[in-house]
């Protein structure tokens, strides 16, 4: 198996920076440089936000399709493949040193669990990446905002998740594009809608409409940068009313245009 040392990435490297302990850098994909299947590590914890493309990830217990839209988290020394990456795709990578963690108290199961299947995870490192690309100032404060927010969620929510929490975010993942009603949700859980009401911002960090305006805009972003579609079809596909309401919903969650980060 390959180790690979800090900061470098299968793929061409366009910037690389530390600041705070965290190496970011911007990974891309062309059909020279496409990553091979052979069995690889990186030396510290990190965190990739696939920002165009797709690949297929294969872990020891597991494989699984990426695309654009994902953050995903790797332990230190964790052992993964790819393979079928698209040409074109781009990766943002935030990778902890020891250090960071050992500074805040961390860990990094608890980084990890926090960012697993977490659109507001996808949308706090797509704004951090939009800092990158245009500022370039202060990114390592924004990272560390934003992991340190997400972590802070999760334990406001607890470790022991009713077992209706998960029902939903299952729902709620695979309905995405669907108006999904809290009576609905409710229903399809046997759990009263003021224990959801009243209990929902506590276990998923945001309201259910915010919830599911992020899941739309998470979406999106495959559609945005693997598909030529128009903004407007895109718009209707990801379940927003109109192409103004998804073009208000996708910059107020990832700071970008979606004509913007369409060129990004």
């Amino acid at each position: 198996m390959q180790l690979l040392p800090t900061a470098t990435y299968l793929g061409k490297n366009l910037t690389t920076r530390l600041e705070n302990g965290i190496w970011t850098s911007v990974t891309t994909y062309s059909q020279e440089n496409l990553p091979n299947v052979s069995l690889h590590a990186h030396e510290n914890a990190h965190i990739t936000m696939l920002l165009a493309g797709a690949t297929v990830e294969k872990r020891q217990h597991s494989e699984c399709y990426r695309q654009a839209g994902e953050a995903i988290f790797f332990h230190a020394g964790e052992p993964h493949q790819n393979s079928k990456t698209l040409p074109g795709s781009r990766n943002f990578n935030i990778e902890f040193t020891p250090d960071f963690i050992k500074t805040f108290d961390l860990t990094e199961c608890g980084i990890g669990q926090a960012t697993h299947a977490n659109p507001l995870a996808a949308a706090a490192f797509l704004r951090a990446y939009r800092q990158l690309i245009y500022d370039g100032d202060c990114i390592g404060d924004s990272i560390t905002m934003a992991v340190l927010g997400l972590l802070r969620m999760r334990e406001t929510a607890g470790c022991r998740q009713p077992d209706w929490v998960l029902q939903i975010a299952e729902l709620l993942h695979d309905r995405w594009n669907e108006h999904v009603s809290l009576h609905e949700l409710a229903t399809q859980t046997g759990t009263h809608p003021v224990t959801i009401s009243k209990y929902f911002t506590r276990y998923f960090g945001c309201t259910l409409s915010e919830y599911i305006r992020n899941l739309r805009v998470k979406n999106s972003i495959t559609r945005i940068k693997n598909t030529a579609y128009p903004l407007t079809r895109i718009a209707y596909e990801s379940g927003f009313a109109d192409q103004a309401h998804f073009t208000r919903a996708f910059k107020q969650v990832t700071g970008f245009l979606p004509k913007e980060y369409r060129k990004s």
